[in-house]
Formats: C-alpha cells, sequence, structure tokens
C-alpha cells in the first residue's frame, strides 16, 4: 500500500474525502497533474526522485483539508427546480390528453386511459434517469454516440412501420439529433481547419436521415439548430481558429449545402399554392386548406373561459355513434390537441400552459448561459432549441397556420412526451454535473505571427 508521502498515497487520502463518486476521479486527475508539475520543479532543482515526489507531497498540505475543500468544490448541483415543473407539466399534459379526448375513445385505443397513465409513468422515469445520467462519459465518447446515432436512424428507416408515407418512429430519434450534433462538435474540438470541415460535413448524414422520413419540420429544425451550435462553437474558440474567417468560412460552406435543398424546394410546382394555402387556406377550403379552415372556425367559436359556442358543422356519423364537432378537425386528439383544449377550456387556461412552458424554458436558457463547462453549455442548448422551436411550431400550427405537423412539448403525443422527458433530462443532468465537467481539448499550434522590425 503506498505510503503517505507518496503521490498514490497522497491522492488516496484525498479521495477518501470526497463523497460524490463521478467527482473523485476529475478531482485526482487534476491534483495529480499538479503534484507532477512540482516534482518537476524540484527535480529541476537538483533534489533526488523520491525526495522530490515527498517534497511536492508536502508542499500541498494536508491531504483530508485539501479533501474536504475539494468535496465542497466538487458537489452536484441539484435542479430540483426545473425537474418538478417540467413533471408537472408531463402531469398536465397527460390529464390534458386523457380529458380532452375521452369522448373520441371509441375510434382511437390511442385514447385509453392506461395508455396516457403509462406515458406519463415511463416519461418520469425517462426524465429521472436522463437526470442522473452521467454526461461526462457522452462528453468522453462523443464521436461513438454520434455514430451509434446514425446507425439507429438508419435501422429505424428500414424497419419502422410507414404510416401517412412517413417512417413513423424515426420522426422521434431525429429529435435527438441536435444534441448529438452538439457532441460532434465537442468531438471536433480543437483541430483547427480540419476540425471545422468536420464539424460542417458531420451535419449532412444527419440531415440526410431526417430528409428520408421525410420529416419537413424536423429537418427544417434540425438545419437552423445545427448552424447556431456550429456557429456558437466558432464563437468560443472551440476550433482554435481566428474567429472572424472561421465564421465566414462556417457560414459559407453551410450556404452551400442549404442551397441545393432550396433549390430543389423552389423548383416545385406547388410551392406558390402551398403559402397561398398558408395564409389563405378559404381558397381551398376541402382540400389543401381544410385542416387550417376548420382549426380557425373552432377558434373563432371559443371563449375566453368555458366551453366554445356552435360552429355550425353538420354532424356526421361514423361507425353508427355521431362524431363531435372538434373532432371534424384532423389530428384533433394530437397535433391539434391544444385547439381542442381552447375549445374546450377556453384561451386562459391555454395560454397559462404556454406562459408555464416559457417559463420553464426561458429558466433552462438562463442556466445554459451561467454555465461555466462549455461543452456543457452547448448540450443543453442543444435541448433548449429544440424545444423552443417545437414549441413555435405547434402555436404556429394550433393558430390556423398549417407549415407541417408539429407537437407541443410535454402536451402532445405520448410518445413524444416521453422524447420531451429524455431531453430535458439530459440538459438538466448538464446542469447538475457542470463542477465535473471539463473541456479537455486537442491544441493546435497558430501559425506563428511575424513581426517586423
Amino acid at each position: 500500500m503506498p505510503g503517505p508521502e507518496s503521490v498514490r498515497g497522497y491522492l488516496d487520502a484525498v479521495e477518501a474525502q470526497i463523497r460524490w463518486k463521478r467527482a473523485r476521479t476529475v478531482a485526482a486527475r487534476e491534483l495529480e497533474t499538479h503534484l507532477e508539475d512540482q516534482q518537476e520543479e524540484f527535480l529541476a532543482e537538483g533534489h533526488p526522485p523520491e525526495e522530490a515526489e515527498r517534497l511536492a507531497v508536502e508542499d500541498m498540505g494536508d491531504p483530508v483539508a485539501v479533501g474536504a475543500d475539494l468535496d465542497r468544490l466538487h458537489r452536484p448541483r441539484p435542479q430540483w427546480g426545473m425537474l418538478g415543473l417540467t413533471l408537472a407539466l408531463l402531469l398536465v399534459g397527460g390529464w390534458l390528453r386523457y380529458a380532452l379526448t375521452r369522448a373520441g375513445a371509441p375510434w382511437d385505443e390511442d385514447l385509453d386511459p392506461l395508455r396516457c397513465a403509462l406515458s406519463v409513468v415511463t416519461g418520469a422515469v425517462v426524465l429521472v434517469g436522463a437526470y442522473f445520467l452521467d454526461v461526462s462519459r457522452l462528453l468522453r465518447w462523443a464521436k461513438w454516440v454520434y455514430i451509434s446515432a446514425l446507425i439507429v436512424g438508419v435501422l429505424f428507416l428500414r424497419f419502422s412501420p410507414i404510416v401517412n408515407n412517413v417512417s413513423y418512429f424515426t420522426r422521434y430519434v431525429v429529435l435527438f439529433y441536435p444534441a448529438v450534433y452538439a457532441l460532434w462538435l465537442y468531438a471536433c474540438r480543437g483541430k483547427g481547419w480540419r476540425g471545422l470541415l468536420a464539424a460542417v460535413t458531420g451535419g449532412i448524414p444527419l440531415t440526410v436521415v431526417c430528409g428520408m422520413i421525410p420529416f419537413a419540420q424536423g429537418l427544417l429544425q434540425l438545419v437552423a439548430i445545427d448552424l447556431l451550435l456550429l456557429l456558437t462553437a466558432i464563437w468560443m474558440d472551440w476550433f482554435n481558429l481566428p474567429r472572424l474567417q472561421a465564421l465566414a468560412a462556417a457560414g459559407g460552406l453551410t450556404a452551400a449545402l442549404a442551397a441545393g435543398y432550396v433549390w430543389r424546394i423552389l423548383e416545385s410546382v406547388h410551392v406558390t399554392t402551398y403559402w397561398q394555402i398558408l395564409f389563405h387556406p378559404e381558397i381551398d377550403p376541402q382540400g389543401a386548406g381544410y385542416q387550417a379552415v376548420m382549426a380557425r372556425r373552432i377558434l373563432g367559436a371559443s371563449r375566453l373561459m368555458g366551453k366554445g359556442g356552435d360552429l355550425s358543422i353538420q354532424p356526421q356519423t361514423v361507425w353508427g355513434r355521431e362524431l363531435l364537432p372538434e373532432m371534424m378537425l384532423p389530428e384533433w386528439n394530437h397535433d391539434f390537441l391544444p385547439t381542442t383544449m381552447v375549445y374546450k377550456l377556453g384561451w386562459l387556461p391555454y395560454l397559462l400552459l404556454l406562459a408555464v412552458l416559457a417559463v420553464l424554458l426561458l429558466w433552462m436558457l438562463r442556466r445554459c448561459a451561467c454555465q461555466q463547462s462549455q461543452s456543457g453549455k452547448l448540450l443543453a442548448l442543444a435541448v433548449v432549441l429544440t424545444l423552443a422551436v417545437q414549441s413555435a411550431f405547434a402555436a404556429a400550427l394550433n393558430l390556423g397556420f398549417v407549415l407541417f405537423s408539429a407537437q407541443l412539448p410535454l402536451v402532445t403525443g405520448n410518445l413524444h412526451s416521453m422524447v420531451d422527458c429524455a431531453l430535458i433530462g439530459l440538459a438538466l443532468s448538464a446542469f447538475r454535473s457542470e463542477s465535473i465537467l471539463r473541456d479537455a481539448v486537442v491544441p493546435v499550434p497558430r501559425p506563428p505571427q511575424t513581426q517586423t522590425a
């Protein structure tokens, strides 16, 4: 067993005072590096190796006192407030999914209360599990996490059931891709221009998987968030490059890659009609504009509080049962659940729900801005942006601007809520582990500056 005067013995004595197991390795590694530097200084002064080691250990002081100081410094930072608010929103979302749509249970088995309850319980377990996840391991294996996420996406493209010409479960896989891209940026940091090129091109396979679903909202969301993450990484000097040059290069490469996709969209003969219907769905009320027309009619009949008025819709019968007026809106129990909420409960409860969700996102964003670890900051930022973009698209959809399918985080969809819980738990884990996250980087020497006389 190493003696107390040896480096190993000193480190063991210090580690014994640190209660958080994950922090022991981090603190010991930093302390060992400092001891090695001290030992090198004593060796340079002419001391023998054993004496240099002893002097370095003595110079550090009492290991118990040092360990106690490190224990106070390296402690998990609980995020009980955000965790509790997320659980509250999850419970409210589960109750809304059941209470507002239970009248449609004879037509849709997904409205079964057991399924709603199971999604809430599973979502809570996923949230807590992700909250206690060791984010430092994800950073350590960032490259393999990226490769694994691509493989999972491809496998889901191959084996996931196709619903309405869409690879159903793959839509949920790609919601993790912004966070995966943040990990990929971490794997590329410190590698100069080569790392920047790898960072830009690393986003291409992710967008290809998303485009093959096809998933318009996910693709637009992924491209926009990945670009913001890349620019943030450059601004934090992750690639050891001149900031303005790197920003210009990344912007040029991204613009060139995006131009081809935008051109393909603009070539479509349906684009003009699509944008016309987006703002004026009444020009095709029984066709492409039907959802928007129905959503706006329902919202127009809604009240500030309580159930809305008569929709003046001729009742229809399906399987011998008369459909409720709100059921005339396709996806009334899924994407348009907030619209159903406005009609049945009123505008005020819906706006209150949006306000609470906004508080959670702004709280996470503020915590993200204060994060000392750059890697944890970028990972949490990817999650916050993902949820914020989803919320914006869902709000627009439920105002009658039908861009594409969109879900309100923690409210719409059983499986979607569980994915949201996993993402939020990942961000909260980064906040919780801030004291032990380290931004290790592979240094790339900058070109020497020539000085003129």
